[in-house]
Parts: C-alpha cells; structure tokens; sequence
C-alpha cells in the first residue's frame, strides 16, 4: 500500500466522493446475437420439416433451437446480475435477489478471465451463509448449491463474454467499495 492510498478519498475540495457502484450486466450483445441465431436455424429446421420419420427429427431439432432462443432473448431482459455499492454486495440468482452488507463478508475472490473465451468470477464468502441461504426459496437454493459444488461458493456470478463488469478493474473497484470491511482478493 503507497503512502497515497492510506489517505482518506477526497475530492479538490475536500469532500470524499460518494463511492461508484460496480455492477455485473448479462451481455445484450452476446445473448441478442445467439437469440437471432438460434431463431433463424429453428426457422430453417421448421421450413424444411414434413411428417416423414426424417421430417420429425427436423420439428424435434427446430423446436430445440426455439427454445434455445427463446432462452437467450429472455437473457436479454435480466439486467443487473451482481450490484456492489458502499452498503453491501446483492446478486441475482434465478430470479431472486440475495444481498448481505460488507460487514457480514468473510473475503470475495475474483477469479480474472484467463483468455477471450473464458469468464472470470466473482465469489462471495459468507462468515455465516446459514440465515442467508436458508431465507432462499428451494429453487434458488439448489442453484445456489451448485454453484457452492462449481465454485466453493454458494454466491458466484461469472464475469466476461456473457456478463460484463461496470468497470474492467473488478478487485480495485471492489476494493474501494468495501473500504478494509472484508478482503477483495484476485484467485490465481
């Protein structure tokens, strides 16, 4: 740590800034683009379908890329995925938010993206996750669940060509924001 950061934040006047909020956002670009994708191929599967034995497997193969689509352009309409201000972190999860205070955080880790087609992550640590994941519905718990068998986290959102950050310094903006009440570090 320089001398220069041990000092408190101040601005040219000697007020301390109010701290940026860090957010996660689902990619439009990247969900926009497999949505149309997706539509077009089951569109072409569906054009060239008939009710012959190869002709189902073709309504089969069309109606998996509906789907397909239809989840992507859902994708489109979530949003905020993880939002970190100067009171605590809140993750979306499903369709339910989960949030906790600084204070309450044991460490986050952020986990960096490694290459153009990798996402990195950000993890939150609990000191106590029991009341948190246990006010959860069970759909959400199991989501959670995997992500605790994935991560070691039961509080993970991926970062990267899915999702991307408000700011491409993930840890030093986390850093700012939780101010010495629970460690940010980098996961190598």
């Amino acid at each position: 740590m320089t001398a220069a950061s041990a000092l408190p934040r101040q601005d040219r006047f000697g007020v301390d800034p109010e701290p940026v909020p860090f957010t996660v956002r689902a990619s439009q670009r990247v969900h926009g683009g497999l949505a149309a994708g997706a539509a077009l191929v089951a569109i072409g599967f569906a054009a060239s379908a008939s009710t012959s034995p190869a002709g189902i497997l073709r309504w089969i193969v069309a109606a998996a890329f509906g789907v397909l689509a239809v989840v992507c352009a859902r994708a489109l309409t979530v949003g905020d995925m993880l939002v970190a201000d100067d009171v605590g972190i809140r993750l979306r999860i499903g369709s339910e938010w989960v949030g906790t205070r600084w204070e309450d955080i044991e460490e986050v880790t952020v986990l960096q993206r490694r290459h153009p087609l990798d996402d990195g992550r950000i993890a939150v640590h609990l000191q106590d996750p029991g009341p948190v994941l246990g006010a959860m519905p069970s759909s959400t718990r199991k989501t959670t669940d995997a992500n605790r068998r994935l991560t070691g986290s039961s509080l993970a959102i991926p970062f990267g060509l899915t999702a991307r950050p408000s700011n491409g310094e993930v840890v030093q903006a986390l850093h700012m924001l939780a101010d010495a009440r629970c460690p940010v570090r980098e996961q190598l």
